[in-house]
């Protein structure tokens, strides 16, 4: 598979994966930073599910101030390594191994910019995971009121969208998943 930064100061730049790894397409990857555009300088940014590491180093190439990454599996976690050093951002970033539910109650926010792409067999496994994660990232006040999450599932999803403490914004179709934007509730 062929991955690549989409824009900003590493654009074009090629990112190992492997074919474990579903990552977000580049459709997905550019609407998530069209959406964010305005929040993107600066922001220190969380991507859940990291797989290669490919939405946290857009976020960087965009002008992220720091991007987190968490994965469980030990293999990702040795790509986003390799994938941080080749871009030469070692100092803004951060590795988390571990379960997302374990690593989020460890973290400490807030974050401006959340995107969570959980492998899509969670949703036939753990339904009501990802809602619980969600709601997780409030109550551990890893968001502030202006923070944005981004979360990409398949379209045979049957989770409920609605999350206590959070506003669903919107809700795109880009081919056989969605792409959910929540905030905090105002």
């Amino acid at each position: 598979m062929n991955l690549r930064i989409i824009a900003g100061k590493f654009k074009g730049k090629k990112l190992l994966t492997t074919k474990d790894i579903r990552p977000a397409t580049s459709l997905v990857r550019d609407s998530i930073f069209n959406i964010s555009q305005n929040f993107i300088e600066n922001a220190n940014f969380l991507d859940v599910f990291s797989g290669s590491g490919a939405l946290g180093l857009e976020a960087l190439s965009r002008g992220a101030r720091k991007a987190t990454f968490i994965d469980n599996n030990f293999k990702s976690c040795q790509i986003i390594k390799k994938n941080i050093k080749a871009l030469l951002v070692e100092d803004q970033t951060k590795i988390v191994q571990k379960d997302a539910m374990q690593a989020v109650k460890a973290l400490e926010g807030p974050y401006d910019i959340i995107t969570v792409d959980p492998p899509f067999i969670i949703y036939k496994q753990k339904p009501s995971y990802i809602s619980s994660l969600l709601s997780l990232l409030k109550t551990q006040n890893l968001l502030t009121s202006d923070s944005l999450i981004f979360l990409e599932e398949p379209t045979y999803s049957k989770r409920d969208p609605v999350i206590e403490n959070l506003d669903l914004l919107n809700k795109r179709k880009y081919g056989s998943c969605f792409l959910l934007e929540y905030a905090c509730k105002s």
